[in-house]
């Protein structure tokens, strides 16, 4: 039955499509201030105190010249990478493990295992033990101390195990019948079944690593060379220390400030366009994932 088009319903899809292309604009719009700022010309930027929708003056790639030609950034990227698909793989992989061992229904540890995970997620331990426990193991200014800490997540184990719950038992009990191990089972007929929630874990944790800053800025106080991207970032734009990416060589005071605030926006930049651009291709898995990973009553 087609509804009809009353008074009230157009009312609601103007106000609807209204909030919807405002709540758009307000999320696009400060992006869109940064990327015409970091083309703008460093002299009038400097003197500029309002929203930039335009690139002031002659449009100009200096900044990203200077930026790209810097090592630290190259170094942020290669640690980040490092970190984002270390992570990734293998937590989604433990996390997976730990789903799908809890959605058993003949283990006897999954109701115990369920209430401490679930008690995990409410009462995280905090940032002090945490740094304790990696001071005592040695991880301290190495790699380790960002990978580790960040492979288990309570939330995304919950997700799976609702995940694998909603899943008739029919396709293992057949599996089984075929001669499939656990682990078989697991990897081969299971998670195929389960893509789009492991797509959104993926997701997840990409974005959550690829953002993060503040364990790298406590764990690797000692190994600059280790930092990711983000922590660079902070360092020209929270402390505003752009000395390391500027090249002040012969150049007057006002200038290197000048150059600086345009390196800030040309940074901003690229440290956010590469996660802008891979959400579209994982964005047909966000709603189905959630749901599909969302607990059961």
């Amino acid at each position: 039955m087609v509804e009809k088009n009353t008074p009230s319903r157009i009312g609601f899809n103007i106000l609807n499509y209204g909030c919807m292309l405002l709540f758009a604009v307000v999320c696009f719009l400060p992006f869109w201030h940064v990327l015409m700022c970091s083309i703008s010309e460093p002299r009038l930027l400097m003197a500029n105190s309002g929203l930039v929708l335009w690139p002031l003056g002659k449009p100009t790639l200096d900044g990203y010249k200077m930026v790209l030609q810097n090592k630290d950034i190259w170094s942020g990227y290669g640690n980040t990478f490092v970190y984002v698909f270390s992570t990734a793989l293998l937590g989604t992989f433990m996390t997976a493990l730990a789903g799908f061992l809890i959605s058993r229904k003949n283990f006897k540890l999954t109701k115990p295992l369920t209430i401490f995970i679930v008690f995990t997620m409410i009462f995280s331990a905090g940032t002090i033990p945490t740094y304790m426990v990696v001071r005592s193991l040695g991880m301290l200014n190495t790699r380790w101390a960002i990978i580790v800490p960040s492979l288990m997540n309570a939330y995304y184990v919950i997700m799976m195990k609702s995940a694998f719950d909603q899943l008739s038992p029919s396709y293992e009990e057949a599996a089984r019948l075929d001669g499939a191990g656990p682990l078989a089972i697991l990897f081969k007929v299971l998670l195929p079944m389960v893509k789009p929630t492991l797509v959104v874990i993926i997701m997840f944790t990409v974005i959550m690593q690829w953002n993060s800053w503040y364990t790298a800025s406590i764990y690797l106080p000692r190994a600059r060379d280790m930092w990711p991207l983000q922590l660079f970032m902070r360092e020209a734009l929270i402390n505003n220390d752009t000395s390391k990416l500027v090249t002040t060589a012969g150049e007057a005071n006002a200038m290197v400030n000048m150059t600086g605030n345009l390196v800030k926006y040309c940074v901003t930049v690229v440290g956010t366009a590469p996660i802008l651009l891979a959400y579209p291709f994982a964005q047909k898995y966000f709603v189905k994932g959630v749901t599909m990973g969302g607990v059961k009553e």
